[in-house]
C-alpha cells in the first residue's frame, strides 16, 4: 500500500496551518499543536527539518514562532513531501541512483517508472496554496 508517513501528515498540516496565516505573525508551535491536535516534539523536528530545507523560517523569542520562507502558491507539494519522505519513487529501485540488476528481466519497473512520474507530475501541479483553499 502506498501511503505516507506520520510525519508528512503532520508537516502538511504545520504547512497549511502556516499558509492560512502567511500575512501575519510568526505562529507558535504550541499553538498548531493546540489546534491541530498534534504531538509537540514529533512536530518540533519536523519543523526543524522544513527549516533546514528553506521551506519556513522562525522567529525567536516574545512573539516569535514559525512563518514560511515564501508565498504559498510558490510552494508545491511536492517539494514538501521530497523533504519529509526523500525522493519520490513509489519503490526502491526507482529511488537510487544505481541501476537494478534485475531491471533487464524486470516487467513491473517500466510501469512503476511511468506511475511515478504520474505522481510526481500531480504533486508539482499543486501549490500549498491549493491545498489551502481545499481544507476545511
Amino acid at each position: 500500500m502506498f501511503e505516507l508517513t506520520k510525519k508528512t501528515e503532520y508537516g502538511l498540516q504545520l504547512m497549511v496551518y502556516l499558509a492560512r496565516n502567511f500575512s501575519q505573525e510568526p505562529v507558535s508551535l504550541k499553538q498548531i499543536v493546540k489546534v491541530k491536535k498534534l504531538p509537540y516534539r514529533f512536530l518540533s523536528q519536523t519543523a526543524t527539518d522544513l527549516k533546514k530545507a528553506g521551506l519556513i523560517k522562525s522567529k525567536e523569542g516574545a512573539g516569535g514562532g514559525y512563518f514560511l520562507s515564501r508565498k504559498p502558491k510558490e510552494i508545491t507539494v511536492a517539494k514538501i513531501l521530497e523533504v519529509l519522505e526523500g525522493p519520490i519513487g513509489l519503490v526502491e529501485c526507482l529511488q537510487k541512483e544505481a541501476s537494478c540488476p534485475w531491471s533487464g528481466m524486470c516487467g513491473q519497473r517500466q510501469m512503476f517508472f511511468r506511475l511515478k512520474g504520474i505522481v510526481k507530475k500531480v504533486m508539482e501541479s499543486h501549490s500549498l496554496a491549493d491545498l489551502v483553499g481545499k481544507e476545511k
